[in-house]
């Protein structure tokens, strides 16, 4: 008897250790009324995948069914509890399996509770939010068109289209979606498109960010793009407004699972730096052998600045520079903050020209926004040419070969690795050059 009095409340002790926790940030917010939605978090299951012997002896497709089929299988496995309860609940739930969370809508302070209680070690938290990363508000633009224009000239791409132009790469975009009916991107459309937020049976954008970002990688008219042959497939993963996490990883798996499967992903967007809500979604597209790009933000030129994604260790972090190779002002800035470089490299990011909402209009942008797809479209031009490229293939060529512009105190002042100017953590590696990454 005394032993069972002992058990009891130890037994009650491990079952409070094993339930999950609520983030103090949503308990207030479904407490002022002003959510009722909350992401339920549960530890991921991107490394077993990779440590498994059968699924690291494949390459190719054979590789990416197997990481798609394995995390489905991991991820419902897991989840299966957790929306058993919400279900019992009356709460509508969404599972995901690029990151190992549900969304789950309708909660209340008594669901939350009931919710936490269960067993097992997990996190109910808010939605992950970021924003879209060009700065200025598009200016129509009627005089006589550059051509190239001065971004696509300054990193030297035309130097390379006699070599290629992108052909054979797929590069996809998580953005405002695409405007098809524009006259410089129709023929670039690779036929692949996910709209979470109205469901556009074709790709459509209502806001004209993400056709700015697809002319500069692949356009094909008036010079604005770097790779003009490459081919491209969208996701609108923003909306009116910020993008969320929920149809974030809706873009996140459509990358992985879309036919065709991009070589590249393009995203000039970023959340804050101590938001890791897409780092799941990385860790797998670079399992599938996509190459992540993001662009840096443009909240600089403060020290530290860089928001995640863009300082992710493993994607390719892109800061901006201007027509002159200074550096924008209001890009930002590395160290991260576990110290590592960031950015990358850097690319044109001031007045860069590209295509707008109608048919055949061109607008400018600045923004880190737009130095992220002059780096997508240099790194399509780098896998055309050599198919066999991998992510640290790519990122080699780009670094080795950047051009190492003066440098002012500000841009050395966050930060110098190494006994040089460069690279340096406004800058990173420094601003590409294509054509000097293909020898040239």
């Amino acid at each position: 008897m005394k032993i069972q009095v002992l058990l009891a409340p130890l037994l009650t002790l491990v079952a409070v250790a094993l339930a999950g926790k609520i983030d103090p940030s949503l308990q207030n917010a479904v407490t002022l009324g002003l959510t009722s939605t909350a992401i339920l978090e549960l530890p991921q299951v991107i490394d077993q995948v990779k440590s498994n012997p059968s699924h690291r002896s494949l390459s190719g497709d054979a590789k990416v069914a197997s990481l798609v089929a394995s995390l489905r299988g991991l991820t419902s496995a897991a989840q299966a509890p957790h929306v058993a309860v919400a279900a019992s609940l009356g709460l509508e739930t969404k599972q995901y399996w690029i990151s190992n969370v549900i969304v789950i809508r309708g909660v209340t302070l008594s669901t939350l509770s009931q919710l936490a209680s269960t067993p097992g070690e997990f996190t109910l938290r808010e939605q992950g939010t970021a924003q879209l990363v060009g700065d200025t508000e598009p200016i129509e633009v009627n005089v006589q068109l550059q051509n190239p224009q001065w971004g696509v000239a300054k990193i030297r791409a035309p130097a390379v289209h006699n070599i290629t132009q992108g052909e054979g790469i797929v590069v996809g975009i998580i953005d405002t979606g695409v405007n098809l009916g524009h006259v410089a991107l129709a023929a670039g459309y690779a036929g692949a498109w996910l709209d979470p937020y109205d469901n556009t049976p074709g790709p459509t954008d209502y806001r004209g960010h993400g056709s700015h970002v697809a002319g500069t990688v692949l356009g094909r008219a008036n010079g604005v793009g770097v790779a003009p042959a490459a081919q491209w497939t969208a996701c609108r993963g923003f909306g009116a407004g910020s993008g969320v996490e929920e149809y974030l990883l809706d873009c996140g798996q459509f990358m992985v699972t879309s036919t065709p499967r991009p070589h590249i992903v393009c995203n000039s967007w970023a959340g804050g730096q101590g938001n890791p809500f897409f780092r799941p979604a990385v860790d797998a597209w670079r399992e599938a052998g996509l190459i992540p790009v993001f662009a840096m933000g443009n909240y600089g030129p403060s020290c530290g600045s860089v928001m995640a994604p863009a300082s992710f260790p493993n994607v390719i972090g892109v800061g901006g520079t201007n027509d002159v190779d200074g550096m924008y002002t209001s890009s930002n800035r590395g160290p991260t903050t576990t110290g590592l470089l960031k950015p990358d490299v850097s690319a044109p990011a001031v007045n860069v020209l590209s295509c707008g909402m109608t048919a055949n209009d061109y607008v400018t942008m600045t923004g880190t926004s737009m130095a992220c797809p002059h780096v997508s479209g240099a790194i399509a031009l780098l896998l055309s040419a050599n198919p066999t490229f991998t992510y640290d293939d790519v990122y080699a060529a780009l670094t080795t070969s950047a051009v190492h512009p003066p440098v002012t105190n500000a841009d050395k002042n966050c930060g110098l690795p190494g006994p040089g100017d460069f690279p340096n953590q406004a800058y990173g590696h420094g601003r590409i050059d294509i054509a000097a990454a293909f020898g040239l």
